[in-house]
C-alpha cells in the first residue's frame, strides 16, 4: 500500500514507512528506538506507524519483518 501510494501517511509516518521498505532488516532486527534514529523520527512516530498499518504494536510489525525476510531467504 505504502509503495503503490494507495495509503496517504504524513510525512514522518511516510518517511518510516519507505526506510522499512529500502531496509526491512532495520526493522526486523532493530528497535523502535533503534528505527526512529535511523529515520530522524522519534520512537512514538515508529510505534504509530505499526499501529496505522494495523499492527498492534512495533513488535508485531518487527515479527512481520522476519516472517518477510524469513521467506525470502527460503525461496
Amino acid at each position: 500500500m505504502v509503495a503503490s501510494r494507495t495509503l496517504r501517511l504524513p510525512k514522518q509516518l511516510e518517511q518510516v514507512a519507505r526506510k522499512a521498505l529500502a531496509r526491512p532488516d532495520l526493522v526486523a532486527f532493530g528497535s523502535a528506538r533503534s528505527v526512529a534514529t535511523a529515520c530522524s523520527v522519534s520512537p512514538t512516530t515508529v510505534t504509530r506507524l505499526a499501529t496505522v498499518l494495523g499492527f498492534e504494536s512495533f513488535r508485531d510489525l518487527k515479527a512481520f519483518f522476519q516472517q518477510h525476510l524469513r521467506s525470502v531467504r527460503h525461496s
